[in-house]
């Protein structure tokens, strides 16, 4: 994930193919493809003027080998 100010973010195609998932009170944004069901990125909860985006869906972006993906516990985030 890359955090972004959403005044920086600029969605250069595909937009007709997200959807929208939101939950308890509906402040995060979370898009994915309707398609295949990836996670693209979302409006931060706790920052809204931010976009966490998933870097691998982005074009000639390099991802380090060492690049590590931890665990998150869903139920324990505020």
């Amino acid at each position: 994930m890359k955090a972004v100010p959403v005044a920086d973010f600029i969605l250069h195609a595909g937009a007709e193919q997200l959807s929208l998932y939101q939950w308890n009170k509906h402040i995060a944004e979370h898009f994915f493809c309707s398609i295949c069901g990836v996670y693209t990125h979302h409006r931060r909860r706790r920052d809204p003027t931010q976009y966490s985006i998933n870097i691998e869906c982005l074009d000639n972006q390099p991802i380090p080998e060492s690049a590590w993906v931890g665990w998150a516990n869903g139920s324990e985030h505020d």
